[in-house]
């Protein structure tokens, strides 16, 4: 077990690790750690910098200066904000499209619903404990005895919907149902909802395993002209690769008019905010090509 430490303690702890106060002094730093963030979490982004082995310095972090965890830290916010809203729009639209290719099948919306019960016995609970919410106790009494798929789907959480959604597209054969996509969006926008760290870690060897949708990676390689080896090391980052299908199927689904303000603010994060201080990232390798796959999948998804 780790002691408390206080903020001297933890600008101390830092300095012994390597991080250095040259661009932020270690006044400035106290501040930051007092007022903006908190030891654990800021700690945190130093994942994506080497240690230094076999030297005097060995366990020592390579060219990391404290400044730069929190420009790390305030991209990531930033990009959790803009996942949230393109989540949001997404949640919207795959309801939409849901709903408007049951329109074109034959079925009544109601013996769906039940089977979706009896595969996930939970799920009937899980609605009806938001007879507690004021926000939705109407709809739930309303309702709950005779759920259909119109009306569930105002009470779903996004991992639910995404039950429904691909329960209804394995009973009818549609193209381009989008299923393969769900489960990574549904992971990162619970990791930004969460406030979960997505820029750490990214040198390998990453946390978990991640198994990118083939679609995704065929349109990338084929269209995208990105080589199928830099894929598969991109894509093994579980953040890289749950944005990047999240950009694939908000280019997809969501209508122009509010894809374009959807992406003019992750444009403006990546050909903007980050590169305010790109020069203290320039001896980062991992950074820099984490960056770089990025760069050509806005490219392509943002300017077709």
């Amino acid at each position: 077990m780790r002691p408390k430490l206080s903020i001297p303690a933890q600008i101390k702890d830092m300095r012994e690790a390597g991080i250095k106060f040259d661009v932020m002094p270690e006044t400035e730093a106290s501040r930051y750690l007092d007022t903006h963030t908190y030891y654990f979490r800021i700690k945190a982004y130093a994942k994506n910098y080497e240690k230094y082995r076999n030297t005097a310095k060995q366990g020592q972090y390579v060219n990391l200066d404290f400044a730069y965890l929190v420009d790390l830290a305030e991209i990531d916010a930033c990009l959790k904000k803009i996942i949230l809203e393109m989540a949001f729009d997404l949640e919207h639209f795959l309801k939409v499209k849901l709903l408007s290719d049951f329109n074109m099948v034959d079925e009544d919306g109601y013996e769906i619903v039940e089977e979706l019960f009896k595969m996930q016995p939970s799920l009937h609970d899980s609605i009806e404990e938001k007879l507690r919410s004021p926000h939705c106790s109407d709809l739930v009494n309303k309702y709950k005895e005779q759920w259909a798929i119109w009306n569930i789907v105002e009470v779903m959480s996004l991992g639910q919907l995404s039950n429904l959604y691909s329960l209804f597209y394995a009973r009818n054969k549609f193209k381009d149902s989008y299923v393969s996509f769900l489960h990574p969006l549904n992971l990162i926008r619970n990791a930004a909802a969460h406030n979960n760290c997505l820029i750490h870690k990214l040198k390998p060897p990453f946390s978990g395993t991640v198994a990118p949708s083939y679609d995704l990676r065929n349109e990338l390689s084929q269209f995208a002209k990105i080589p199928r080896e830099t894929l598969d090391k991109r894509l093994a980052h579980c953040a890289i690769n749950d944005l990047t299908a999240l950009i694939h199927l908000y280019s997809k689904i969501i209508p122009l008019e509010i894809r374009t303000q959807g992406f003019s603010k992750l444009r403006e994060l990546f050909n903007v905010r980050m590169l305010n201080n790109c020069d203290y990232y320039i001896k980062n390798e991992f950074i820099i090509h984490s960056y770089e796959f990025m760069i050509k999948v806005l490219g392509f998804y943002l300017d077709n």
